[in-house]
């Protein structure tokens, strides 16, 4: 099971029926079966891509022999139209899992309040920020 995310180039305010047609029509060529099909609305991009400041993202999920994805990814960067595309395999995403982190210790100083109006020599505050430096 494969889930593919394209981002289209559209000067419409509609994603383009036909490029999503191509697209569904390149899964079934290469052997593929589209489980589920969705769109969103045009978007503004956080950075320009191929000069183009907005675009639509689709998302397909499908079911297609390993050995065929490459094929398939040939085939989408030939499609104009496609600024950018991802697919990943479902199945091992949802297997990977994230370890967590262990927190790092803190380390707390202890200062004494110092009385208003005293000042302190350089010196003084060499020797202290040398015994903070080798802990």
């Amino acid at each position: 099971m494969y889930e593919l995310l394209f981002l289209s180039d559209s000067l419409s305010e509609k994603i383009d029926q036909e490029l999503l047609g191509r697209v569904r029509n390149a899964v079934l060529n290469f052997g593929g079966e589209v489980k589920k099909e969705s769109t969103r609305e045009k978007q503004k991009l956080a950075y320009p891509i191929k000069k183009r400041l907005a675009g639509f993202y689709a998302i397909f999920e499908f079911q297609m022999p390993g050995e065929k994805i490459d094929e398939l990814q040939k085939q989408l960067k030939l499609e104009n139209d496609i600024l950018r595309f991802l697919i990943i395999d479902i199945n091992k995403a949802k297997s990977v899992t994230a370890k967590p982190r262990a927190p790092k210790p803190v380390r707390h100083v202890e200062t004494k309040p110092e009385a208003k109006g005293e000042k302190i020599k350089i010196e003084e505050l060499d020797k202290k920020l040398e015994e903070i430096l080798k802990e």
